[in-house]
């Protein structure tokens, strides 16, 4: 009894493939193959539902030569006779097209009335595949035969190169093909091609083998010239189309390239550099990129340089010669760019130009050499002034932006004024604003320094007047001027009027001003020093007459909204019964319980990251984003109230713990694509590179970390077996090594830690209340006092000798908390503080210095 495939193909086929076998035995049916097959479709689609028996190029028994035409954009296939030659080469071992059987077009494994489709598809059959693939139902090798197709690319492959297919090597790219009408699936897709080279991966299976040859020819398309590195196929592949030649080489190794020519030895040589690039920029066009290739040519440059090969300048800077490239130099800086071209016009000898300098030191002038030959130099505190002067005044540009970003990061208060008059000199606005935020929100430490005792006047009084200098008291101000006058008193007492009035002499104390500035010679000697000092008297002793006493010493310096403040960044708000990601960044002021908005994070939808602080600024790392795990780090820079993407950590990964310890910030752990994470990497803030320290004794995620008596404590967490880790881990910096403990006591999860008076904090965690403290010298865990609410993912932090807890969940069905506590270790008691501007957690928290303007 026939299934209804049976009969369905003999209704509609069994004509089609008889007329088809007749055409094979003819040997010649110019158009008549093509045909047969269009009309096999288009009975196929007269019939909505049926589907159309697909050709099976790999049984054909002759080759098709396939040519593509512009104008109309089709294919057309024509048989070729058994006896006209062909440009495919016979691989010795394997039956060819003369051998096969005129009239086989269905593989042996497949029977008349089966439809072999895509594996892929989940269409039936009339046998089940266990059936099918019985060895009793196989009376013939199961896969087919090879056969041997030709592709040229001239302009893009000039040698036979082979694909990997152990255990047996030959000349001819070899790719697998499955069972008939399946398209073939590269085993190893090529590291260096884009993804849309390559091809998905198809189910393993047993496959036969189909050799290219590939050689150097052309195609004739349309009537135009033949063109280069358009595909030939002698044969269709897959399930009759045509393949794009790039995917049939997507599977070339290095280890299998050819050594012969000098393609092959550069494509080895990028490959194994893991640099090598080919894509498609157009039809039959590839661009090859080698991204190594300035790398080498500076290397090769400066090694011209050292040995003076091709040199074409010369400049002499303090008796010492320096031999350079007129065109390596003026492609680096404006300067010499001019020079050079000056020089070349008067040089009409054609003799090798001299350039006599005086302006730069030979030292200086070796460094920037060295960094134009080849892009690397080692800055210094020493230096990096130096460099950044001869950079900015020889234009070189890039090397400018590299020393501006040193000198940012090492910004004191021993030199931020120094910087700062030399970033205005050089008109370097970025470097200037940093510095000079830095030398106004740190006055009390620039005070102490003898640098601003050297500085000129109207640097000074610029510094002085400015309303956003930092000073808990007026009178340093003062004391500060009266210091600089009296370092050089014979060239600075003409200025004593002129500086007293940046000073806010009205704010000063009235004892101080009765008794100390009243009392000062240089104050007495000037009459114009004497109606400040009155001015400043009235104020204070007619406070009902302040409003019309309205001058620019009257007005406050905004150096009260300088404090220490507890920033909230980010986290999740419940919305009825969702969850919302916030990228709001709050402050909160203890000594006016006043909250202040900063800078938005630049990111939506994000969570699972972790904060840390750094000095001043904020370090936001990796996280979670549309169900991708990142590795971006973010600085908040409190000085400039904005966010940049500063670096990216190693690894990838989320919930994880971020410290800071002497300077350096370290990701301990995590979450990552493939579990939790063991390793452990460091950051420094100052050369912008990430390494990898000892890794965890054991992977946990969402545990609590912090730094106390000079190691790194890592508490609890979650397991690979997504239950409590029971272990406390501690990490020593200075002998990059890792210990632990287990214990059923450390049970935490989702909970952060704080030290405070030598003592680890654990706050909440697991929707609980209780505060575990710890104690590193004796190694004993105690309890502490339960906070008011349960608290799980929320944040903490310590401010004036106090921890605050911040935000969390109390349960998973919520709700989300607003509110604020305090745990004061004296009155061993949680207190509540002011509310949060909405409810939240999964947040980060840290304590900053921060300026905010008032009103």
């Amino acid at each position: 009894m026939m299934s209804r495939y049976h009969q369905r193909f003999e209704r509609d086929f069994r004509g089609v493939w008889e007329r088809r076998e007749q055409c094979g035995s003819n040997g010649s049916c110019g158009g008549t193959v093509n045909g047969c097959v269009s009309t096999s479709a288009n009975t196929a689609n007269n019939r909505p539902g049926l589907l159309p028996l697909p050709v099976i190029p790999s049984l054909l028994p002759t080759p098709a030569s396939c040519t593509t035409s512009t104008a109309s954009n089709e294919i057309t296939c024509k048989r070729l006779s058994l006896t006209c030659s062909t440009s495919s080469t016979k691989v010795s071992g394997h039956p060819t097209a003369d051998t096969q059987a005129q009239g086989q077009v269905l593989a042996n494994s497949v029977r008349w009335g089966q439809t072999p489709i895509n594996q892929s598809t989940p269409w039936d059959t009339d046998e089940p595949p266990a059936k099918q693939m019985r060895e009793k139902d196989i009376a013939a090798p199961l896969w087919p035969p090879q056969v041997s197709a030709t592709v040229s690319q001239a302009g893009l492959l000039a040698n036979t190169f082979t694909l990997p297919q152990p255990p047996v090597y030959s000349q001819c790219a070899t790719i697998q093909t499955p069972i008939i009408g399946v398209t073939p699936a590269l085993q190893t897709p090529h590291p260096q091609l884009p993804a849309h080279f390559q091809l998905p991966q198809q189910p393993s299976q047993p496959m036969s083998s189909m050799v290219l040859n590939v050689q150097s020819q052309t195609l004739a398309v349309g009537g135009l010239p033949p063109m280069p590195s358009v595909c030939q196929v002698a044969h269709p592949v897959g399930n009759g189309h045509l393949t794009h030649p790039m995917v049939q080489s997507a599977a070339l190794t290095c280890s299998t390239l050819p050594t012969n020519g000098p393609l092959a030895n550069g494509l080895q040589e990028t490959c194994s550099n893991g640099l090598q690039m080919l894509k498609t920029v157009g039809l039959g066009k590839y661009e090859f990129t080698d991204p190594c290739h300035p790398k080498e040519m500076l290397k090769e440059l400066n090694q011209q340089r050292r040995e003076k090969e091709f040199t074409d300048l010369k400049i002499i800077v303090e008796g010492k010669e320096f031999e350079v490239h007129q065109n390596v130099l003026a492609s680096c800086s404006l300067y010499f760019k001019d020079m050079v071209k000056r020089l070349s016009a008067e040089n009409r000898s054609g003799e090798k130009m001299q350039l006599s300098m005086s302006n730069i030191s030979s030292d200086v002038l070796e460094l920037l050499l060295e960094f134009v030959y080849t892009g690397s130099l080692i800055i210094d505190s020493v230096n990096a002034k130096t460099l950044l002067e001869a950079a900015n005044k020889f234009q070189f540009s890039t090397f400018c932006k590299v020393c501006i970003s040193f000198l940012e990061k090492q910004l004191t208060a021993a030199n931020c004024l120094g910087v700062l008059a030399m970033a205005e000199a050089m008109q370097c606005t970025e470097l200037h604003n940093m510095a000079k935020a830095f030398a106004l929100q740190n006055f009390p430490d620039v005070a102490g320094q003898e640098e601003i005792l050297n500085v000129s006047k109207e640097d000074l009084v610029s510094y002085m007047s400015n309303d956003s200098l930092n000073t808990k008291a007026e009178e340093l101000v003062y004391e500060t001027v009266i210091k600089w006058i009296k370092k050089e008193p014979s060239s600075r007492v003409q200025h004593v009027s002129e500086l007293l009035a940046v000073v806010r002499l009205p704010f000063i104390h009235p004892s101080y001003l009765l008794n100390v500035v009243d009392n000062e010679e240089l104050i007495k000697s000037s009459e114009a020093c004497r109606d400040l000092v009155n001015e400043a008297k009235r104020y204070h002793m007619l406070p009902h007459a302040r409003q019309e006493m309205q001058t620019p010493r009257t007005r406050p310096r905004l150096s009260a909204g300088v404090a220490e403040v507890i920033v909230l960044v980010g986290g999740r708000q419940v919305v009825g019964m969702n969850h919302r990601s916030l990228t709001a960044v709050t402050c909160f002021n203890p000594q006016n319980n006043k909250w202040y908005p900063l800078a938005s994070l630049p990111f939506y939808n994000r969570e699972f990251f972790s904060v840390v602080s750094a000095g001043d600024n904020i370090y936001l790392s990796g996280g979670v984003e549309s169900g991708v795990t990142l590795a971006d780090v973010w600085c908040y820079m409190s000085l400039l109230d904005n966010w940049n993407l500063v670096s990216r950590m190693t690894v990838s990964r989320c919930r994880h713990n971020s410290v800071v310890y002497d300077g350096k910030l370290y990701a301990i752990g995590g979450l990552g694509a493939a579990g939790n994470l063991d390793n452990v990497e460091r950051y420094d803030t100052i050369t912008n590179q990430w390494e990898m320290v000892a890794p965890l004794p054991k992977p946990v995620h969402s545990a609590a970390a912090t730094v106390c008596g000079g190691k790194i404590y890592v508490f609890g967490g979650v397991n690979e077996a997504g239950r409590s880790a029971g272990v406390l881990q501690s990490y020593v910096p200075q002998t990059n090594a890792w210990s632990f403990i287990e214990s059923p006591m450390i049970d935490n999860k989702y909970a952060p830690a704080v030290t405070l008076n030598g003592y680890i904090f654990i706050l909440g965690g697991a929707y609980a209340r209780a505060t575990t403290i710890y104690d590193p010298e004796k190694g004993n865990i105690k309890a502490g006092p339960n906070m008011n609410h349960s608290r799980q993912f929320c944040s903490a932090v310590v401010l004036d000798g106090k921890i605050f807890a911040s935000g969390g969940i109390v349960s998973s069905e919520g709700p989300a908390l607003g509110t604020m506590e305090a745990l004061d270790p004296c009155a061993n008691v949680w207190t509540l503080q002011q509310s949060m501007p909405c409810p939240l957690f999964r947040h980060g928290c840290v304590v900053i210095k921060k300026y905010i303007q008032s009103g």
